[in-house]
């Protein structure tokens, strides 16, 4: 009897581990959470909700943007997000279907805001 494991797979350089559960998700769905991921919008799982689920998002600091991608319960397809960039944005840039919201993470810019941020306004904070 061998009960030698096989070793652990390394890690793909430059990846992102995923920091919630992802099971149930179709591919195109997991590919946005890891591009909200890659934008550093550190999503989470919200509170279920009807027949949806939400991922949360939210990047660091009081001018990151933050928001939601909404799921859906049974069938794991990407519904709908909003997000909107930073405590002082006016409005929320909002997507309906899988395409639109791939579209709409992709134009978020990656936050330079930090925890602690003092500025008083995005614009501020990443001058």
């Amino acid at each position: 009897m061998n009960n030698t494991l096989p070793p652990a797979p390394e890690p793909i350089p430059g990846a992102a581990e995923t920091a919630i559960d992802l099971t149930g998700l179709t591919a195109y769905a997991v590919g946005i959470v890891r591009l909200a991921e890659a934008k550093g919008l550190r999503p989470a799982w919200g509170r279920p909700r009807g027949n949806s689920r939400r991922i949360v998002l939210n990047a660091i600091g009081p001018h990151g943007a933050f928001g939601s991608i909404t799921i859906g319960r049974t069938s794991g397809k990407v519904l709908r997000a909003e997000v909107i960039h930073g405590n002082d944005a006016r409005g929320a840039c909002r997507a309906e279907g899988t395409k639109a919201v791939r579209v709409l993470l992709n134009g978020i810019p990656r936050s330079a805001c930090s925890t602690g941020c003092a500025a008083p306004s995005s614009a501020a904070c990443r001058a």
